[in-house]
């Protein structure tokens, strides 16, 4: 997809527009340094989104955070804080725009901060996919950056027993996911590791099954491949 395309997908988005302001500094503590946008928008459900920010009339890409953040308290308000794609300005009074493009997960509280820094590594490699994938993000940029993820260069066994301790998946389910996405093209691992673990997030989110005694994903008969199918449907229309 060409960036004239995209720009017409965001016509049809929720758009974020407000000034930034100081905040709590709390995404720079984690290495991931946000701006923090004065505004309200009741429509977007607390989570993780890809965003294009609009910014000193270009555009960049953006994740961006909404929600409580309820890994730091229980007593947070509510806040929208974008983290800019390889900018460093300080931009405090400034008005920037984000044109939510697609969802990456929902809100969730992390055991510890270490691994809240782990997933925020993990949505915004996510991100970068996705726009690579709609034909914004250059594959040799994305590339440069997905050796920075340490579980996305574990061995395999290793791999899979992280991803059993993040989404309670089996051995069998997982080699039959990752198979598939080879299948259809994705051949280089990193990539694969990144639309396997999109996939068990979206699956995990109450589009896979689990059974309430093991908490273990359960599709039935036919249902991973039809999960897949809609999953990769929705991924490249940016609704995931």
């Amino acid at each position: 997809m060409n960036r004239g395309a995209l720009k017409a997908k965001t016509s049809k988005k929720l758009i974020i527009k407000g000034q930034v302001v100081p905040g709590r500094q709390q995404g720079r503590h984690l290495g991931f340094p946000t701006a923090n946008i004065d505004t309200q928008h009741e429509e977007l459900k607390n989570g993780v989104y890809g965003v294009l920010v609009h910014l000193r009339g270009l555009e960049h890409i953006g994740v961006m955070n909404v929600g409580v953040k309820p890994t730091f308290g229980s007593k947070l308000s509510k806040t929208f804080e974008v983290h800019i794609l390889d900018f460093n300005d300080v931009i405090y009074g400034e008005t920037v725009q984000c044109d939510v493009i697609f969802r990456v997960r929902g809100e969730k509280k992390f055991p510890s901060i270490e691994f809240l820094k782990h997933q925020i590594k993990a949505d915004t490699l996510q991100a970068k996919q996705r726009f690579q994938h709609m034909g914004y993000v250059s594959s040799e940029a994305t590339a440069s950056k997905l050796g920075q993820a340490r579980y996305l260069n574990l061995p395999d066994l290793q791999f899979f027993n992280w991803c059993h301790s993040q989404f309670r998946v089996n051995k069998g389910i997982y080699n039959t996911i990752d198979q598939w996405f080879y299948d259809e093209g994705i051949e280089n691992i990193h990539p694969r590791r990144v639309h396997v673990i999109a996939f068990l997030q979206f699956a995990q989110e109450g589009n896979g099954r689990k059974t309430e005694k093991e908490g273990v994903l359960r599709f039935g008969a036919g249902g991973l491949t039809n999960q897949l199918r809609e999953f990769m449907n929705g991924y490249e229309k940016g609704e995931w």
